[in-house]
Order: C-alpha cells, then sequence, then structure tokens
C-alpha cells in the first residue's frame, strides 16, 4: 500500500515540477520572441516598418513582458516550488527503492539468492533496485561501495549519460524512470 502510494505521489509531483517548468520557459520565449520582432522591424528603413516595430515593442512590453515581469517577481517562488517539487519527487522515489529492496531482503533474505529479473543494459533489476537504493540514501556521502560505482558507471555507458549526476545527487527519480 505505502509503495502503491509512493509510485503515485512521485508522478503526480513529476507532472507539477513539469508544468512549472514549462510555464517559466513559455513566458520567457514569448517576451524574447516579441522583442526580437519588434527589432527586426525596427532595424528597417521603411517609416511604416519602423512604426511597426515600435507598435510590437510596446504590444510586448506591456503583454508578454509585462506578464513576465509579474510572474518573475513571483519567479524566486516558482523555482523554490521546482526545487520543493523536485526534492519531494527524489525523496519518495527513495522510498520506492526502499520499499524494493527490502522485499526483496523480506522475501529472498539477501540480494544473490533473488532472481535477476529483467534486464536493465547489462545489469539484472535486482542490481538496479539494491544500488540505485544504496545511492539515494548514501549519495551525500559521496563515499560509495564499488557495487554502486560499477552500477552506475554501467548505466551512464550503457543507458544516459543524464546518471554521471551519481556523485553529487539523489539519482532515485532516474532510476523510478528507467524502470517505468
Amino acid at each position: 500500500h505505502a509503495a502503491n502510494l509512493s509510485i503515485d505521489a512521485v508522478w503526480a509531483e513529476q507532472r507539477e515540477a513539469k508544468n512549472l517548468s514549462q510555464k517559466i520557459a513559455q513566458l520567457t520565449a514569448e517576451m524574447e520572441n516579441g522583442y526580437r520582432r519588434s527589432q527586426a522591424f525596427q532595424d528597417s528603413e521603411d517609416p511604416d516598418d519602423f512604426m511597426l516595430g515600435v507598435g510590437i515593442h510596446w504590444d510586448t512590453y506591456f503583454g508578454a513582458d509585462k506578464e513576465r515581469f509579474h510572474a518573475e517577481e513571483s519567479l524566486e517562488d516558482i523555482q523554490q516550488k521546482l526545487q520543493i517539487r523536485e526534492f519531494s519527487r527524489e525523496s519518495l522515489s527513495g522510498n520506492i527503492l526502499q520499499y524494493a529492496k527490502q522485499g526483496i531482503s523480506i522475501v529472498h533474505s539477501n540480494l544473490q539468492s533473488c532472481p535477476s529479473g529483467r534486464s536493465i543494459g547489462s545489469q539484472d533489476l535486482k542490481t538496479v533496485i539494491w544500488q540505485g537504493r544504496n545511492q539515494s540514501l548514501h549519495w551525500e556521502d559521496g563515499n560509495f561501495r564499488p557495487s554502486v560505482v560499477a552500477c552506475f558507471n554501467s548505466l551512464i555507458a550503457e543507458i544516459d549519460q543524464k546518471f554521471s549526476a551519481y556523485t553529487n545527487k539523489n539519482m532515485a527519480f532516474n532510476i523510478i524512470e528507467l524502470l517505468g
């Protein structure tokens, strides 16, 4: 039950983080595009084009730029919310990996007696779960056992370079996302 609740919560946090990131990017793009268009018209030697550029400039200023200004006032708040969502998502993902690791321990006593599960690159599912959980718990220490280093080096080489951040970032969500 706890694992199901955590899985649902992780994906809810992911959706919220994605929505906040998209909002920031959209406002920035709209403002930059408006000023770019304005400048292109203002660079023209034709007086009509110049005035059209001035109009676009003021439209952007009172439109997208003003919205972005007000959003920027709360941009720090939005960025803090995004960081909170990301922290929450990482923590919940670490919980899921902990549940999975405990499940392996309870049912099979240890990693060696656990069935391999599906392949994740050249590694077994059980290894990615176990070492992903270890990384999630000890990432702040930065001092990983050779099995964690080997697991993440394989993920870097075979799956995605984003796993190279494992020495200074909790990678639990990336593992959960990889496992689907």
